[in-house]
């Protein structure tokens, strides 16, 4: 496995971990639908987050979240309104969806230390990608 994979690998688990910790369920954890993922679906109280995690090397340009291209957060949006039509709430009034992004950055290298960790909550939202959800 290269680097980089297991070093969003490890950005999820710990993405997941934290979740928890402040009190998030997780409903979902690379869930698929056709060619689009959704890194982790996490519920707490009547809001259901669809979260990206981007996990980057110190020495990457940027920040993790600007790696989020519109193309991605359309896909994303896309299979959060098919996975809250599958379990049907979709468009209820039950949950509130919300589109989340989670970077970590580490050390490079597979087994890098976590240097910094940013939850931000409504990081985007569907206006803009003209999906309704």
């Amino acid at each position: 496995m290269a680097d980089s994979q297991k070093r969003g690998n490890q950005g999820e688990q710990l993405a997941c971990q934290r979740l928890e910790r402040a009190g998030w369920r997780i409903l979902e954890h690379n869930w698929r639908h056709g060619r689009s993922e959704i890194d982790i679906i996490a519920q707490r109280e009547d809001i259901i987050a669809f979260v990206e995690v981007k996990t980057r090397s110190v020495n990457s340009y940027g920040s993790p979240a600007q790696a989020v291209t519109a193309g991605q957060r359309r896909r994303i949006v896309l299979a959060a309104a098919a996975y809250l039509q599958q379990k049907g709430i979709y468009n209820t009034g039950k949950y509130q969806p919300r589109f989340d992004v989670i970077e970590v950055i580490t050390l490079p290298g597979a087994n890098g230390r976590v240097l910094d960790y940013q939850h931000l909550e409504n990081a985007y939202d569907a206006g803009d990608l003209h999906v309704f959800v």
